[in-house]
């Protein structure tokens, strides 16, 4: 894609962004069909080896926002990485990413709510992934940090967690299942809602990470946990409150499947193989990569086809 086109399609699409976000508006949960949700199972080493560390040049250059983030964020993490114990398979580039969300986050800052609005929309389509989405690395980049530092479901299931969320609401029915749809940022600390506008959710997450070894010191809210977009969860009321309680179905699922190597989006949102086997992740690489092709292990058996659109 041309530089000059990047650019225009990123300045209008921040724009849209940005308006919508100082708008007070409905937010319906639900699973989040529009999302960006790829977890580029099939594709981790291709993408990590030959594509994302391009892509990640291309969108430093053509976004400055986005440049100060990630350099911020990296100097933040070469302070800290050497305190921590992480998985072998853990590489700088996570790191600066999950430090890039964790700091923009709890600040609220504008890249934040580009970010997580972006994701919200990117989904729609294919097309709309390739030439709209501007945030393919930093995708990339936190997918693949939250992966390699979940914990087993039952370590994390029993500590709950809440966030605040804005005028949502739920439609009861049917299977009553929802993604959250965007990265969430959850705290130990029950919160005050604010308003009547503010809606509490009370969360039970398998995949949510705890992040609070990325700082030096306890932060004084609790403890912080990033949850994954596309985690399902079970949805019910709390009490006779608007406030809604989520609780893990130990399941994710994705409407796309390395998008940017050409995979397009799939009519059903399909379960993880790998969350339903029970695998660990580094497993996961085994079950699903192959140098040269993709290998469709088991997906047949377990009746997980793609139907594709």
């Amino acid at each position: 894609m041309k530089t000059g086109h990047f650019k225009m399609v990123t300045m209008l699409l921040s724009a849209v962004i940005l308006m919508n976000i100082f708008q007070v508006k409905a937010n319906m949960l639900d699973m989040a069909d529009n999302a960006f949700d790829d977890e580029y199972q099939k594709c981790t080493d291709r993408m990590e080896i030959k594509y994302v560390p391009q892509l990640l040049k291309e969108e430093k250059a053509s976004h400055q926002l986005f440049e100060d983030v990630w350099e911020n964020a990296k100097a933040k993490w070469e302070a800290r990485k050497t305190h921590l114990s992480l998985p072998m398979s853990f590489k700088d580039n996570h790191g600066i990413a999950l430090m890039a969300y964790i700091s923009e986050a709890q600040e609220q800052t504008s890249f934040y709510h580009l970010f997580n609005e972006a994701v919200k929309m990117a989904g729609q389509s294919r097309k709309d992934y390739i030439y709209g989405f501007q945030f393919k690395a930093f995708h990339f980049y936190l997918t693949k940090a939250l992966q390699l530092l979940r914990r087993p479901c039952e370590d994390s299931y029993k500590n709950v967690v809440y966030s605040i969320s804005q005028g949502t609401s739920f439609t009861f029915g049917g299977l009553n299942q929802a993604r959250l749809g965007h990265f969430t940022l959850a705290h130990s600390a029950k919160p005050q809602a604010a308003s009547d506008q503010h809606i509490l959710l009370t969360i039970h997450t398998c995949f949510g990470v705890a992040i609070g070894k990325f700082f030096d010191k306890e932060n004084e809210s609790g403890r912080i946990i990033i949850i994954p977009l596309n985690e399902i969860f079970y949805v019910s009321q709390d009490g006779a409150s608007n406030n809604l309680i989520l609780r893990s179905t130990n399941k994710t699922c994705s409407h796309y499947e390395c998008a940017f190597l050409g995979g397009l989006k799939m009519a059903n949102c399909v379960e993880n193989i790998a969350d339903v086997l029970g695998l660990p992740y580094e497993d996961k690489l085994e079950t699903y990569e192959s140098d040269h092709e993709v290998l469709e292990v088991q997906v047949k058996e377990f009746g997980l086809c793609p139907v594709r659109e």
